[in-house]
């Protein structure tokens, strides 16, 4: 193998000699990098590249784009698209902070996202766990960046009132179902754009939809909705819209009646509806889709006393 550092020649008097650099291998560029610094008497360049080496880490990791990108690629089979974007949005905004305590707590202190910051927290996390069982980094103090604090504060919840004055101001049979199928299915707005005429059971008043992690589920609905969707497929096989259209429909009613109003206001809706009608939050739980009871017992805090006292007296 070539050398890696000569000295110049004839050099005298009390100053250190000062290497010079030829080609290497990216280990000996590092090492060599430090030795010139070392013998050199000007300011030495603030070290930027992490390495390591013999299980001794050198510099400081920072996040980079292609360990993000290895990480998406690792994400488990079945993993939705939302999801892998989710991830990809956030850690693409988090490229070049330093992967240590204070950097990762700086980086959340500095978001502006309210509620949100905690889902980048849930995000790094992940990603961090990923590159410490990778061995791209030796340490993993993620235990030591504080858990953002969320937020108690009732979200929007489309209610039964708002409903009908939302209904009210839609000039089309296709957006008065959507309103009214959002709401009676609790359905997520991915699953809604996904439905095909195919999809509905209508004697069961069903209709099955492709939920997070790429989970079949089937979303109910009531007669009255039923009726009014039956009516539109008859002559269409889906409610055509994407995303982007269903949110653009919702965004103007929103500033047509002043009603705070998107796909996720309808989900919670129909969650408080259905528990203030006496289904038990593991009913709840199971009709919309969720994962975990945790939610369900969330939305349950809304109930207030007089909800529980009617509760009562209807089923007495």
């Amino acid at each position: 193998m070539a050398e890696h550092l000569t000295f110049n020649q004839g050099v005298t008097g009390s100053r250190p000699v000062r290497p010079t650099l030829k080609s290497s291998s990216s280990v000996n560029d590092f090492v060599n990098k430090i030795l010139a610094m070392v013998y050199s008497q000007e300011k030495p360049e603030e070290i930027t590249e992490f390495l390591t080496i013999g299980g001794l880490q050198l510099g400081t990791p920072k996040a980079k784009q292609q360990w993000i990108d290895e990480f998406l690629a690792s994400r488990r089979q079945g993993l939705s698209m939302r999801t892998l974007e989710f991830y990809r949005d956030i850690l693409y905004r988090a490229i070049d902070i330093e992967l240590t305590p204070k950097g990762i707590n700086d980086w959340l202190t500095n978001l502006n996202c309210g509620n949100a910051k905690f889902s980048y927290y849930r995000a790094m996390k992940v990603f961090r766990n990923w590159l410490f069982k990778s061995k791209k980094i030796l340490k993993n103090p993620i235990t030591l960046v504080d858990r953002p604090k969320v937020s108690k504060k009732l979200l929007p919840a489309i209610t039964k009132d708002q409903l009908v004055t939302l209904i009210r101001s839609v000039s089309n049979l296709r957006d008065a179902c959507l309103l009214r199928f959002l709401f009676d299915s609790g359905c997520r707005l991915a699953e809604v754009v996904g439905i095909k005429d195919t999809d509905f059971n209508w004697d069961r008043g069903t209709v099955t939809v492709i939920g997070k992690g790429n989970k079949q589920r089937k979303a109910p609905f009531t007669k009255e909705t039923g009726e009014m969707l039956r009516e539109w497929f008859s002559e269409h096989e889906t409610f055509e819209l994407n995303r982007s259209g269903i949110q653009t429909m919702l965004t103007r009613l929103q500033q047509e009646t002043g009603i705070t109003c998107n796909a996720h206001c309808f989900r919670r809706g129909f969650a408080i509806y259905q528990l203030k009608r006496g289904l038990s939050t593991r009913v709840v739980q199971s009709l919309g889709g969720w994962e975990n009871i945790a939610m369900g017992e969330k939305y349950s805090e809304q109930l207030s006393q007089d909800d529980a006292l009617e509760l009562y007296s209807n089923n007495s």
